[in-house]
């Protein structure tokens, strides 16, 4: 191996800054790691196993994955020195020293003091190809020159996704060998053309293969191991070698396979470059600065995450599916908050293109407008889809056109758009009062009735649907849509807001309904020690006793969902600030983040405090927003470095896709106050300002697609007399309008000419450019 080849493995000057790392000797196998790839990915324990863990396919969620099919529990390697045939003397490597972390490369260290050995392990997944590429550098420590042995023991689990079995696909047992003249240990499903090659970049000198072959663990499942024997691998004295190892997998048949393997094994310097520089692009998109230097390095982490989630499987489609290790798949309750957080980031593309995958996957499981919750990679439909979901995808769709403005693609959401409501306001609203009824985000057990957030999302929705049908001149169906909003508007205010309480309900249903639940309620809720709960629903359940069982009345069980008719801006600014002041109490909020039920108090999730923070953003409270923003990332490197867990602070899945929401959406829509509409190539910049924050700025943010592309730069500097708010957009052909504060004794300067700024409905103050390039507002004292 040349130095030559050595450094183009390295990380390099711009993502070696993202390096996080833990000592991990005694460490639980429950601390995970991903090593990500948009085709396959590994699942391992941070201390350098592979347990068998998860629910979804039992057991068997960590490993090598190359979706719809899983490639291998584990590997493992034994390192002696040659010429020994007592196994004493050799050692495999199973608890590491130490992990590290890179955006998309992982390393584990070891120390063999028994045979003068430091070890580093590092592993990455190649774009676009169904492969994986190991390496182990070999350090000696004794001074003296070394030959070794080493012996590579693969373990196959040749077996597919969850929710496979709607198709007829069962697992078998599987089956292997070793081919000696190419020194690879081949191993296939009886069953399904299902293939995993497995090889080095140097001859091995024997292989063998068993079912009860194992390393040092055993694993669970139909799998067989393949064992590799290296000879005379020389170290020199004080130096190091490097041996690779290369994956690859096919779920059509063994000479795919073998072509991914021939890939890897002679181009495997090529994909690593490739994939660096295109996560160098993912670092150099939307830079922001920011005086709050933790924030900006999670900030930062989360872009690289976003890359994690895509999971591209060319019978099916491409889109961002939402957790590690638990739910690699599509969700359309999850994209709808994700998708949003990703387009500041320069994820316009895929926003798209989840969208679209999941709108062609409920229409031909529908047919009638309704959004599916749950899409496995196996192209099986878990869950045709929530109420909330259908509303939720309508108003997603419209916020990613309006940073797209791709109108082709608008076209094709409009027909879905159009069936999505009438099926909310028809099918699931029976009584006619326009609350939708169903499950929404927090499915409360036997209560699929008229809930908070299916109601305000529906509101949301028909606005986006209003703005639609008049963008493709339906006129009658914009005014419709828009009278609808209103009416809806005035429902949930009139109905749905507790004035006594100061917050809105969680569901509207009837006194026998939610009497039919009850004791389970109040079981559950002393099960789990939840005392202040059980006081809460046995008041509720003596009240309930006292009223008509037929009759309907607003219900608040204080889950985190109350606070979307201000994550929205439906909620008008009196009841919002009543609303975000208790929902920023400890009632509500615990030490990381907004508690998924303020009856509880006992979960915290990204996703609840996401919410949060972009609620208290809508109504321009940026010290709160950013208070929420900080609990968000004050999880991180509290489970995997570089990382935070789904549920606050450290578990659930390690990585959640709808984390981005809550961080990058308040942030850069509301304190930098980027809001595009792009089909009308227009920008308005409106930045509010957390008191802390006095200069920030961001580079390469990208808006538009196709022939409406532009890329903004933003800067704003805040001193106790002048406010410069600096911009550039590279391309021409777009208008700004600035929206900023400006009091009545103070002037403002365009370019270093004067000019009168118009009065905002809101307040503010607006500046217009009709045709933008690079240009200085300044606003100061008058005289």
């Amino acid at each position: 191996m040349t130095a030559a080849t050595a450094e183009s493995l390295s990380a390099g000057p711009i993502l070696e800054v993202y390096h996080e790392s833990r000592e991990t000797s005694g460490l639980s196998w429950r601390d995970l790691y991903i090593t990500p790839g948009n085709r396959t990915y590994m699942i391992g324990s941070q201390n350098g196993g592979f347990p068998d863990f998860g629910h979804h396919v039992k057991l068997e969620m960590g490993g090598l994955w190359l979706h719809p099919i899983k490639l291998l529990d584990g590997f493992w390697l034994r390192i002696a020195n040659s010429g020994s045939e007592d196994a004493i003397a050799g050692k495999w490597l199973t608890e590491s020293d130490s992990f590290h972390n890179y955006p998309f490369h992982n390393v584990h260290r070891y120390s063999l003091r028994s045979l003068q050995l430091e070890v580093e392990r590092s592993q990455f997944c190649p774009d676009d190809t169904e492969g994986f590429v190991i390496s182990y550098k070999l350090r000696d420590t004794s001074g003296m020159p070394r030959s070794l042995c080493l012996d590579f023991l693969a373990r196959t689990d040749l077996s597919p996704v969850w929710f496979s079995e709607g198709k007829g696909v069962e697992d078998s047992f599987d089956e292997g060998r070793i081919d000696r003249e190419k020194g690879l240990f081949l191993a296939k499903d009886a069953g399904q053309p299902w293939h995993v090659v497995v090889g080095a970049d140097r001859a091995c000198r024997k292989g063998k293969v068993g079912r009860e072959l194992f390393g040092p663990h055993w694993t669970a499942g139909k799998g067989i191991s393949g064992e590799l024997t290296y000879d005379e691998i020389a170290v020199p004295a004080g130096g190091e070698t490097v041996v690779r190892f290369f994956i690859a997998g096919s779920y059509s048949s063994e000479e795919a396979a073998r072509l991914t393997y021939m890939k890897l094994a002679s181009s495997y310097d090529g994909l690593w470059a490739s994939k660096r520089a295109r996560y160098e692009e993912i670092a150099a998109q939307t830079v922001i600065s920011i005086p709050d230097r933790h924030l900006q390095k999670v900030f930062d982490w989360v872009k690289f995450h976003n890359d994690w989630f895509v999971r591209d499987i060319p019978e099916i489609g491409r889109g961002m599916g939402a957790g590690h290790p638990e739910y690699p798949w599509w969700f359309g309750c999850d994209n709808s908050y994700t998708l949003l957080g990703i387009l500041p980031l320069g994820g316009l593309n895929m926003a798209q293109e989840t969208l679209e995958l999941i709108r062609r996957t409920s229409e031909e499981t529908n047919g009638n407008g309704r959004i599916i919750h749950e899409l496995s990679t196996s192209g099986l439909v878990a869950n045709p889809g929530n109420t909330q979901e259908t509303a939720h995808f309508i108003k997603c769709a419209w916020d990613v056109f309006r940073w797209t403005g791709d109108l082709q693609f608008l076209q094709s959401m409009y027909p879905s758009v159009k069936k999505g409501l009438s099926w909310l306001l028809g099918e699931m609203d029976p009584d006619n009062d326009l609350l939708p009824e169903g499950y929404g985000i927090i499915e409360i057990e036997g209560l699929n009735v008229e809930l908070i957030d299916s109601a305000v999302y529906t509101w949301s929705a028909l606005r986006a649907g209003m703005q639609m049908a008049v963008l493709f001149g339906e006129q009658e169906q914009a005014v419709e849509y828009s009278s609808l909003a209103e009416r809806l508007a005035d429902t949930i205010n009139q109905k749905l807001w507790l004035e006594k309480e100061g917050l809105y309900a969680d569901a509207m249903a009837s006194v026998g309904k939610v009497m039919s639940r009850i004791d389970i309620y109040i079981e559950r809720a002393s099960s789990m020690g939840a005392e202040e709960a059980v006081t809460s629903m046995q008041a509720m359940k003596e009240e309930m006793q006292q009223l008509d069982p037929a009759s309907e009345k607003p219900w608040l069980f204080k889950n985190w969902v109350i606070n979307t008719p201000m994550e929205t801006g439906l909620a008008p600014r009196d009841k919002a600030i009543q609303a975000l002041n208790r929902m920023g109490t400890d009632e509500f909020t615990g030490p990381w983040g907004t508690y998924l039920s303020g009856l509880y108090q006992d979960q915290m999730m990204t996703i609840s405090t996401g919410v949060q923070a972009v609620a208290e953003a809508q109504y321009d409270r940026m010290d709160e927003s950013l208070r929420f923003v900080r609990l968000i990332a004050s999880n991180f490197n509290k489970r995997l470095p570089g990382s935070i867990s789904e549920m606050s602070p450290d578990y659930g899945c390690f990585v959640q896709a709808w984390t981005v929401y809550g961080i990058a959406w308040p942030m850069l829509t509301g304190m930098f106050g980027i809001q595009p509409e792009a089909h009308r190539r227009t920008l308005k910049l409106r930045p509010r300002l957390p008191k802390e924050w006095n200069e920030i700025s961001v580079k390469n943010v990208n808006l538009g697609l196709g022939e409406l592309h532009n890329v903004l730069d933003w800067a704003i500097s805040h001193t106790e007399t002048v406010q410069t708010y600096s911009f550039e957009l590279k391309q021409a052909g777009w208008s700004v309008e600035l929206d900023v504060p400006v009091a009545v004794d103070e002037a403002v300067m365009l370019d270093d000419a004067s000019v009168e700024p118009e009065t905002t409905a809101d307040g503010g103050s607006a500046i217009r450019i009709e045709t933008a390039g690079k240009h200085v507002i300044v606003v100061k004292k008058r005289g």
